[in-house]
C-alpha cells in the first residue's frame, strides 16, 4: 500500500466518540497516547549498543459537557460504585469523513479498560457552562479497528 499525503485531513467535526457503548455529544477535547519505556544500552565505548525497550503504558484525558459527565456518573452509580473513578469502559472514537472525495477513509480507534483517574468539578465566576476534565488510563489502545 502506497503512502499517500494528499488527502484532505480530519477536523474536529469529523469526530464522533462513544463511552461505554453511548454516544457522547458533550465531548470538547480528548487525548489519548501509547508510550514504551526506552533506554540506551551502552557496552563498549561511550555510545550506546543499542535501545532497549520495556513496558508499555496507555493513558489520555477526555474532556466533556457537564451533562455527559452525570451520565457517566449514573452509570458508575448503576454498577454499585460512586463515581467516575469506579467505572470501567471502553471509549471509540471514530474520525468519520464527510464530503469531498479527497478525504481519508474513516479511521477508528478503540480505547480499551478505561479507567478515569480523578474526579471533581470546578466552575469560576462568568462561566456559562461546565466542562468536566476526567484523565483515565487504560489497558490498550487498538489503533484503526
Amino acid at each position: 500500500m502506497a503512502f499517500n499525503s494528499k488527502t484532505a485531513q480530519f477536523a474536529w467535526k469529523n469526530i464522533i466518540a462513544v463511552i461505554g457503548g453511548r454516544p457522547v455529544a458533550g465531548i470538547t477535547d480528548i487525548d489519548y497516547a501509547t508510550e514504551k519505556e526506552l533506554e540506551p544500552v551502552y557496552g563498549a565505548g561511550d555510545s550506546p549498543q543499542f535501545i532497549g525497550e520495556g513496558n508499555k503504558s496507555y493513558s489520555g484525558t477526555i474532556e466533556l459537557l457537564q451533562n455527559d459527565y452525570e451520565a457517566l456518573v449514573e452509570a458508575a452509580k448503576d454498577g454499585g460504585g460512586d463515581d467516575v473513578t469506579d467505572l470501567e469502559v471502553s471509549i471509540v472514537v471514530s474520525y468519520i469523513p464527510k464530503g469531498a472525495e479527497n478525504l481519508p477513509k474513516t479511521v477508528i480507534d478503540r480505547l480499551v479498560g478505561v479507567k478515569f483517574s480523578s474526579d471533581g468539578k470546578k466552575m469560576s465566576q462568568g462561566d456559562k457552562y461546565l466542562k468536566m476534565s476526567l484523565p483515565f488510563v487504560c489497558l490498550g489502545i487498538e489503533h484503526q479497528v
